[in-house]
């Protein structure tokens, strides 16, 4: 009988963890607000775990918010796009560094930013501004 319980916890748990498609209306308003200042692309489908929301767009754009609605990650292999949403200081670097390139990928860690760009270059800069490293990724 004991392991039954333990059992029927287990399943109920992991259900309650996974992830629920829900309506894009229920994004927190930062996420709706940065979504509309910074892509064009209609939301395909919403998805929400205990800790982020994943969005994809029509255009095959996916991001990644935080629980608060803060962006986490960005991909978008097929249509890429400008880092305007940045602090403008650290967009200057990153154009006048690699003129003509956009980002395919960025991520926010805990004190610094991992881009992948359109020329293949993967930059990791620091909220200050100082590029930590640049990789070619092919």
């Amino acid at each position: 009988m004991k392991i039954k319980f333990y059992g029927i916890i287990a399943l109920l748990s992991s259900c309650l963890s996974a992830d629920m498609i829900i309506s894009p209306n229920e994004l927190p308003n930062i996420s709706k607000e940065f979504l509309k200042n910074n892509f064009q692309a209609p939301i395909g489908i919403v998805q929400r775990d205990r800790h982020t929301y994943e969005v994809y767009l029509s255009d095959g754009t996916e991001l990644e918010f935080e629980s608060d609605g803060s962006w986490k990650e960005i991909e978008s292999k097929v249509f890429p796009f400008d880092l305007n949403f940045l602090p403008p200081n650290l967009t200057n670097i990153i154009q006048n560094k690699f003129p003509n390139t956009k980002a395919r990928e960025i991520e926010r860690k805990i004190n610094y930013y991992k881009i992948k760009l359109t020329n293949n270059i993967e930059v990791h800069i620091d909220f200050n501004g100082t590029i930590l490293y640049t990789e070619y990724d092919d």
